[in-house]
């Protein structure tokens, strides 16, 4: 079935998506034992039922023979299968897109710049005129997803201060679609990713560029950048609250240790914790004049590590809504395997290093092996993170302890 909507809030239901097509008996489940009044299949985008008699769809008995025997084996000496070399095909639609997401790119950062210069010289900001480039950014997501927040991630340091505009617009808008968020919402908190650090025309260029660490004078001013950028939006016509919202607070943080206003946990709305987790992934994720770029792994990774500082459950909603995962993390691949996440690959680090070791059919682990899966990929992919509970890992902190060291473990990237 096609799941088309859920009713009611999207912190309701553990899936980071709205609308999905059911494919697993392991979906099923996360929806029947979820605290959702109901939900809405789409019957049109529904696939054929099969004449093959359903499985029971129960949730499996610890008692059964094939899940006692691969518990047994979990924690005895594993039963090694043959590693089977996957292929990541790409679609074909990615690299289309990539094409078109480039020029857009292109016409973005002359846009964003342009405005950043008329206010600069003082004239009133046109929050309409934004409008149109969140819309097409916006039709750039919809038709894939990866293409556009790949691109604008290779972002040259001198380009930063525009393009990071355009990123965060990109993060914002796909993140705000994976929660479910009304389209005008959407559409609303991408104007304020492209307008979230117009305060920063305050700053001198030499404290924006420079490579060494700055004064407590030059942190001062960095640090009055949000409420420079609210003002001159109050003045304009036409500035969506989620904009007005995103640029005073996206440097707040959910212990109070944040700026401008030190508010915490409850006292933040949705948007400023989304805006606070978009702006320092672009933020650490790009090339800047002091610091060479973390991959996305390495960045998600250190980002879960810093408590206080975000909400884990938004922040692991948004790893979802990127298909990237911190080092470490159990998911789910397409081919019917369990692997962890290692880190990045590829030339631009935009794939995902997968250490398979669990094969989902036979519930027994297999001989690790890793695969970089890129995100443009139609197979293998990951379909998203999963729980040890489910697949009834009792001692599962010495199950993956056990799998990141292996040392003999083969690469079939």
């Amino acid at each position: 079935m096609f799941v088309e909507a859920f009713e009611g809030s999207w912190f309701d239901h553990p899936f980071w998506r709205a609308s999905f097509l059911v494919e697993t008996e392991e979906q099923l489940l996360r929806i029947r034992s979820a605290s959702v009044a109901g939900l809405r299949i789409d019957e049109s985008r529904s696939r054929s039922a099969s004449k093959t008699p359903p499985r029971s769809l129960e949730a499996p008995d610890r008692s059964k023979a094939p899940l006692a025997l691969a518990a047994k084996r979990l924690h005895a000496k594993p039963s090694f299968g043959a590693p089977h070399r996957k292929t990541a095909r790409e679609k074909p639609a990615y690299r289309a897109e990539c094409r078109r997401a480039k020029k857009l790119i292109g016409k973005a950062q002359v846009a964003v710049a342009d405005m950043f210069e008329q206010a600069r010289l003082g004239r009133a900001i046109e929050a309409r005129q934004m409008v149109p480039l969140a819309q097409a950014v916006g039709r750039s997501i919809e038709r894939d997803d990866k293409a556009l927040i790949n691109l604008v991630r290779l972002k040259e340091k001198d380009a930063y201060t525009y393009l990071h505009s355009v990123s965060v617009c990109a993060l914002m808008m796909n993140f705000a679609r994976h929660l479910g968020l009304d389209k005008a919402v959407v559409e609303d908190l991408g104007v304020a990713g492209l307008l979230h650090d117009l305060g920063k025309i305050a700053i001198a260029d030499d404290i924006l560029k420079k490579s060494g660490n700055l004064s407590e004078c030059e942190r001062h001013s960095v640090r009055g950048h949000p409420l420079a950028g609210h003002r001159l939006l109050e003045s304009a016509a036409s500035v969506p609250e989620a904009a007005l919202e995103v640029c005073l607070r996206h440097h707040e943080k959910m212990d109070g240790g944040g700026y401008p206003g030190g508010l915490r946990g409850e006292a933040l709305s949705l948007f400023a914790r989304m805006g606070a987790i978009c702006n320092v992934y672009d933020a650490v994720t790009s090339s800047r004049p002091y610091k060479d770029p973390w991959t996305p792994c390495e960045a998600l990774t250190e980002m879960a590590s810093w408590e206080g500082h975000f909400d884990p459950e938004l922040l692991e909603r948004f790893a979802d809504s990127l298909g990237i995962y911190p080092v470490g993390t159990l998911v789910r691949v397409s081919t019917g395997e369990l692997g962890l996440v290692m880190g990045s690959g590829g030339n631009a680090s935009e794939n995902v290093v997968v250490r398979i070791f669990f094969d989902c059919d036979l519930l027994a682990e297999c001989q690790p092996f890793e695969l970089a899966i890129s995100p443009a990929a139609e197979n293998p992919r990951i379909v998203g993170r999963t729980e040890p509970g489910f697949w009834r890992f009792t001692d599962w902190e010495s199950v993956r302890r056990r799998v990141l060291a292996c040392s003999s473990c083969r690469d079939q990237r």
